[in-house]
């Protein structure tokens, strides 16, 4: 199916009963990818802007189409995209030569196909470093509920370090606008973030601090939130943390669970073997003795990342002696991933889907391709450094477990599909996962389903008329509190192919359209119990 690209024609399951398909070549610079449940068509969007609409025939060959650019939605550099039901949610920035601008848009869906876009947040300019230092408006998810709007926002710094861009802003580090997880009302309007840090952080918007490039959030089925987030040129682990309201994830003083040797004066960098001398930051002096580093903040505690036991992506560089080890062959655990993977496209099994042994995990991709003990690969795509001897390029799976000791989560880890080359994101849907590359392919995963359609008929509390139906139909059931209540419709593959939320009445009028002919099921969800669950037939 599809194209192929040149370096991602490799892209191979790892464990039995798992199957990987190409989709289709994207075009180049694609960043996040994500599915819209009225449509059941993916989208994905470039950093340039651009947003795709992607076509999967039941036979032949998926097509892509431009649906949406920066003149629609007013984002340059696109980096966020979130569906809930129709609605998209974007999040990125404006760059000029000496400022950003951050900015999160919604986009609601029109009979039409048009949208009507929606400036929800936008920053005051805020200092840039330059435009390979400037993480940016990087992430965007809403809560399960659909009552708050979280957005990430990466660090203008590579470790803290003063970042003049040529000048314009002498002696500055991180500003108030960077390092943080802000959290919004869903149906906030015309919102200003200032650059101030006594009003910013005093606005009710800001949910954490000390997060270097949360490239990704992601909700488990207990509605936990989690990030992903990576530490920068230094040998440094990439972390999972497990994000809570007023924590602290320590960056710029902590990055992996090592301290940010900056923090230490004097500092020489010739004598720290978590420094590959070939790697820009040590060219560039980026590692240079810093007396002036600001300290850490009275009253902060920093929050651990989440631990990771092994058995993958548990490499790291010992700090005495520059020796590669791993952390489970040590007995030992690695918080949380080994330095430079980059990992992007978090995912969970919320909804349990996903047969045994995948049943409500997590999973993560990697962007960069593994290297050699010094962390130089020659697929490399800027020319290092990389996951020193970790392969990297994988499909990891998590399994989480709280440990009421650390008030933290542990993990275990394996590799589920190797081969990619730079993916950047993930959607889970049903039993399938749909990964991007950048400037690669869209590949589709499936799994083993737990259960691939729900096997019970309708049962005496709810009616369905008519039903086969061509046009419409109507769902009725018993809501006497006026519950909160979700309706899922899955076809015969176990895909999810629409989600209808926040339904308090007691019936629904569904709809057909982009339904085919033929036989589709349904689960009627309140507090997460499965409330009725029965067949429909569209013909």
């Amino acid at each position: 199916m599809g194209g192929c690209s040149l370096f991602a024609q490799s892209v191979y399951p790892l464990v039995p009963g798992i199957t990987v398909d190409s989709i289709l070549a994207t075009k180049p610079n694609a960043t996040k990818i994500a599915m819209e449940s009225v449509s059941g068509h993916l989208f994905y969007t470039t950093v340039g802007g651009d947003i795709y609409e992607v076509y999967i025939p039941i036979a032949g060959t998926a097509t892509d189409s431009l649906r949406y650019t920066s003149a629609d939605h007013g984002i340059t550099y696109l980096q966020g995209l979130y569906f809930r039901d129709s609605v998209m949610y974007l999040c990125g920035n404006i760059w000029s030569a000496t400022t950003g601008i951050g900015k999160v848009v919604k986009g609601i869906l029109q009979p039409n196909g048009t949208r009507v876009w929606v400036d929800m947040v936008t920053s005051d300019p805020y200092p840039t470093a330059n435009s390979s230092g400037d993480h940016g408006f990087s992430a965007v998810n809403l809560d399960p509920a659909g009552n708050n709007i979280y957005v990430s926002s990466g660090a203008r710094t590579h470790l803290g370090e003063v970042r003049t861009n040529g000048g314009a802003w002498p002696g500055y580090r991180e500003v108030p606008l960077t390092t943080r997880i802000f959290k919004f009302p869903v149906n906030s309007v015309g919102v200003i973030l200032p650059n101030d840090s006594s009003l910013i952080d005093n606005s009710g918007y800001v949910f954490a601090w000390g997060t270097r490039n949360a490239y990704d959030m992601a909700w488990d089925g207990n509605d936990t939130l989690f990030a992903i987030d990576n530490s920068g040129e230094r040998d440094d682990p990439e972390e999972l943390n497990w994000l809570r309201q007023g924590k602290h994830y320590g960056f710029p003083w902590s990055m992996g669970g090592n301290d940010n040797p900056l923090r230490f004066s004097p500092y020489d960098v010739n004598l720290d073997p978590l420094v590959n001398h070939l790697c820009a930051g040590y060219v560039n002096g980026w590692f240079a003795d810093d007396p002036a580093f600001t300290p850490v903040p009275a009253g902060i505690t920093f929050t651990e990342p989440v631990r990771n036991y092994g058995t993958v992506a548990d490499f790291f560089r010992d700090a005495v002696t520059g020796q590669v080890k791993n952390a489970s062959d040590e007995g030992t655990y690695i918080p949380s991933f080994t330095a430079h993977r980059s990992p992007l496209g978090l995912v969970f099994d919320k909804d349990s889907m996903l047969a045994s042994p995948y049943r409500g995990d997590a999973f993560v991709l990697s962007f960069m391709p593994g290297g050699d003990s010094t962390g130089y690969s020659p697929i490399s795509p800027f020319g290092g450094p990389c996951p020193f001897v970790d392969s990297s390029r994988e499909l990891v799976q998590i399994k989480l477990t709280y440990n009421s000791g650390i008030d933290n989560y542990t993990m275990i880890t394996s590799n589920i599909a190797g081969g990619f080359y730079l993916p950047v994101d993930a959607e889970l849907t049903g039993n399938v996962l749909y990964v991007i590359e950048n400037g690669g392919d869209i590949w589709k995963i499936t799994f083993p389903a737990y259960v691939s359609v729900p096997e019970i008929q309708n049962t005496s509390d709810v009616i369905v008329y008519p039903n086969p139906f061509t046009k419409s139909t109507t769902i009725k059931f018993e809501n006497p509190e006026k519950d909160n209540c979700r309706l899922t419709i899955y076809n015969t593959f176990g895909q999810i192919i629409r989600i209808i939320n926040n339904i308090t009445t007691d019936k629904i009028v569904m709809e057909r359209k982009s339904m085919v002919n033929g036989l589709y099921f349904f689960q009627l969800r309140t507090d997460r119990k499965i409330q009725s669950a029965g067949k429909l037939i569209v013909e």
